[in-house]
C-alpha cells in the first residue's frame, strides 16, 4: 500500500508517477494529471437505440453495457462508464488529426493513420446514459457529474423523439445548456440516402432552435458502427467544449455514483479489502492517507418508532484508481475509485450510492425533512401519453422522487405554499436521510403511467433552501 507521502511507485509504470504539487499548480490538463485521470466528464445522452453505447464504443473500445439484463436486451439500464485518452497528431490534417486510446495507453501512442507520436490533450470519462423512459431517474443521477452532454440523434427517426426532449430539459437543470456545453451528433448517417439526411438536419436544426435557442447549430454527421467522423467528435471535444472551471484549495466533496465489495468468495479472512466507493470529486482534491467521512453513511430504519438513524462513517483512503491506473492524488473531474478501510459489507451492491466523501468537518448537512423552492413544467414529455400532458400541481401527502446529485430518493410532500405570490415552496419528509447542501439543485419525478406500465418522469426543479424549524422537527438521529 502507498503511503500517505506516496513514495512507491504506481503502476503501470511508464505513466507519469505523480510528483506531488500543491493545489494552486495543477489543473484539468496538467500532464501530470492527465496521465492517469480523466478530468473532464461527458455524458451520452438521447433517444433510445440511437447509438450512445455505440459511439462511446467506437471512441473508447469499451462496452459499457456489463450486465447479462442490459446484454440480453441490448439496452442500457444502469449507468456505463468508460474513459479514453485524446491526442492530436502533428502531421494528419485538420479536423481529422485526433484519436483515442485507452486510459492505460503510454502518453505517447502513435497515430494509426501516419504512425507519428501524438500530444495528448484531453483525458475524458463517458458516462453513458439510459435512453428508455422507464430508466428516466437513472439517467437524472447521470447528469448531476456531467460537465459536457454528447447529444445523440438518429437520423433514420423524426426528430425529436420524447427522450431527446426528457434528456435536453434533464441537462438544463443540470446547467449544462445554459453554457453551451452540448455537441450535436446525428448518428446512423449510413442507413438513409443524401436527400434524406439534409432533410434529417434541418428537423434537427428547427428543433434545438426552439429548445436550446441556438441558431445554426452545429451539427456533426456520424455513423457510429463504420467509425465514420468520430475523430470529428474527438475534434470538438477538445476545440469546442470548454476546460471545467476546478478551484482545488476547497475542501474535498466526492459523490458516490457506484460502491461495490471487490472481495471473491472464498476469500482467506487475512487478504480481505476494505469497501470501495466509485464516483467523482465535484470540488477539491483527495490524496492518499487522507482521513475522509461518509455521510450519511450506515442507515437504519426502526420499525417500531418509525425513525431513521443514520451512522456517518469515518475511515482512510488507501488506494485510489481510475481504470486501470493507480493515482496518488485526484482532482474533480473523471470517474474515481476510492479504497477504504471500512466493512465492505457497508459497499455491497451500491449500498452507498448517493452518499458524500469529505473532510471531517467540512461536510454538508444530513437531513431528513427538506424546504424547496420549485418550478414544475407546464407539460410533460411524453409520446405516449397525449391526453392528458398537463402536469398536475403538487399535492399534500403526494409521494415523489427527489434527484439530488447522485442520490434519487421519495419523498412525502408535507405542505405547498405560495411566497411573494410567485415562489412555489414545500415542505418534504424523505424517505431516508440525504447530505445536501442549502441551495443545491434537485429534479422532481412523478410515477405517471405512459402506455402498459407507470415509471418516474421528470416533472420539474427545484432548490433545497434553508428552514431549520422544518429540518429539526423529527430529524434523523445520528
Amino acid at each position: 500500500m502507498a503511503d500517505s507521502l506516496g513514495t512507491l511507485p504506481l503502476t503501470p509504470m511508464y505513466l507519469s508517477q505523480q510528483p506531488f504539487l500543491k493545489p494552486e499548480e495543477l489543473h484539468p490538463t496538467h500532464p501530470d494529471v492527465i496521465s492517469r485521470q480523466a478530468t473532464i466528464n461527458i455524458g451520452t445522452i438521447g433517444h433510445v437505440a440511437h447509438g450512445k453505447s455505440t459511439l462511446v464504443k467506437a471512441i473508447t473500445g469499451i462496452t459499457t453495457g456489463r450486465f447479462h439484463s442490459e446484454m440480453e436486451r441490448n439496452i442500457t439500464i444502469k449507468l456505463g462508464y468508460a474513459n479514453a485518452k485524446i491526442f492530436r497528431c502533428p502531421k494528419c490534417p485538420e479536423p481529422h488529426n485526433y484519436f483515442p486510446t485507452s486510459s492505460s495507453m503510454p502518453d505517447n501512442s502513435k497515430c494509426k493513420m501516419c504512425g507519428s507520436v501524438g500530444t495528448l490533450v484531453r483525458h475524458v470519462s463517458f458516462v453513458d446514459c439510459p435512453g428508455h423512459d422507464f430508466y428516466m431517474a437513472t439517467m437524472l443521477t447521470g447528469a448531476c457529474v456531467m460537465d459536457a452532454a454528447l447529444l445523440l440523434i438518429a437520423a433514420d427517426q423524426p426528430c425529436p423523439q420524447s427522450q431527446t426532449k426528457e434528456h435536453l430539459a434533464a441537462i438544463d437543470i443540470a446547467g449544462i445548456t445554459k453554457a453551451d456545453r452540448v455537441i450535436i451528433v446525428q448518428n446512423k448517417i449510413d442507413l438513409i440516402k443524401e436527400q434524406e439526411a439534409k432533410s434529417h438536419h434541418q428537423q434537427i436544426v428547427n428543433y434545438l432552435n426552439i429548445s436550446l435557442k441556438t441558431k445554426n447549430p452545429y451539427i456533426i454527421p456520424t455513423s457510429a458502427v463504420s467509425g465514420y467522423n468520430v475523430d470529428l467528435v474527438l475534434h470538438h471535444i477538445v476545440n469546442k467544449l470548454p476546460i471545467p472551471t476546478r478551484d482545488l484549495t476547497l475542501p474535498p466533496l466526492f459523490m458516490v455514483i457506484r460502491s461495490f465489495d471487490v472481495n471473491k468468495p472464498g476469500y482467506d479472512i487475512d487478504n480481505i479489502r476494505g469497501g470501495v466507493a466509485g464516483g467523482t470529486l465535484l470540488q477539491g482534491m483527495f490524496k492518499l492517507g487522507d482521513t475522509v467521512e461518509i455521510r450519511p453513511g450506515y442507515t437504519v430504519m426502526n420499525e417500531k418508532t418509525g425513525k431513521c438513524s443514520c451512522y456517518p462513517l469515518i475511515t482512510k483512503i488507501i488506494s485510489i484508481k481510475a481504470d486501470e491506473n493507480e493515482l496518488r492524488y485526484a482532482i474533480p473531474g473523471g470517474l474515481i475509485a476510492i479504497g477504504t478501510f471500512i466493512d465492505p459489507s457497508y459497499t455491497r451492491q451500491d449500498r452507498l450510492v448517493g452518499s458524500v466523501i469529505g473532510y471531517p468537518g467540512h461536510m454538508p448537512p444530513i437531513r431528513l425533512n427538506i424546504t424547496i423552492y420549485y418550478e414544475l413544467m407546464h407539460q410533460l414529455i411524453s409520446a405516449v401519453n397525449t391526453n392528458n400532458t398537463k402536469i398536475a400541481v403538487l399535492a399534500v401527502n403526494e409521494v415523489i422522487l427527489f434527484t439530488i446529485g447522485s442520490n434519487s430518493v421519495s419523498g412525502t410532500i408535507k405542505a405547498v405554499r405560495t411566497v411573494n405570490g410567485a415562489e412555489k415552496i414545500a415542505d418534504v419528509v424523505m424517505s431516508k436521510p440525504i447530505c445536501a447542501k442549502t441551495g443545491e439543485q434537485i429534479a422532481i419525478s412523478r410515477k405517471i403511467a405512459t402506455g402498459a406500465s407507470r415509471s418516474w418522469r421528470l416533472i420539474g426543479w427545484g432548490k433545497i433552501q434553508d428552514n431549520a424549524d422544518w429540518e429539526n422537527l423529527n430529524s434523523t438521529e445520528a
